[in-house]
């Protein structure tokens, strides 16, 4: 999971252009997900707000930078997508560049929910 001693999220997890995650609004139990089901030990909630869609420099305090929006958009997934785990109504991306003010944000409104071991 994360390195030992670590008490935060690592920033590096959330560097995909197109980050997939599912919607809470169609997944309202995130530890049904697939990822669960082949070992992952945690789900990340991401509270999508502003500070996530339009990322401020914070060498420049109050700039939003344009080359950092993140559009948020519900792309489900069909069984004909993914053949190994199947649909996915509530499949999403974060889509754009994230440098790391982006990342940060997407951590800063971020929480990590533990499975308990079986």
């Amino acid at each position: 999971m994360f390195p030992e001693g670590q008490t935060e999220i690592p920033t590096s997890i959330f560097d995909d252009r197109e980050m997939s995650c599912d919607w809470e609004r169609y997944q309202k139990n995130p530890f049904t997900s697939y990822h669960i089901a082949e070992g992952k030990i945690c789900v990340i909630k991401i509270i999508v707000c502003n500070a996530i869609r339009n990322p401020r420099n914070p060498k420049r305090v109050g700039q939003v930078i344009p080359d950092w929006h993140q559009d948020i958009i519900h792309f489900p997934v069909s069984d004909t997508d993914d053949t190994v785990h199947g649909a996915n109504q509530a499949h999403s991306l974060i889509r754009g560049l994230k440098k790391l003010p982006v990342r940060e944000a997407i951590r800063d409104n971020a929480l990590i929910y533990g499975i308990a071991p079986k």
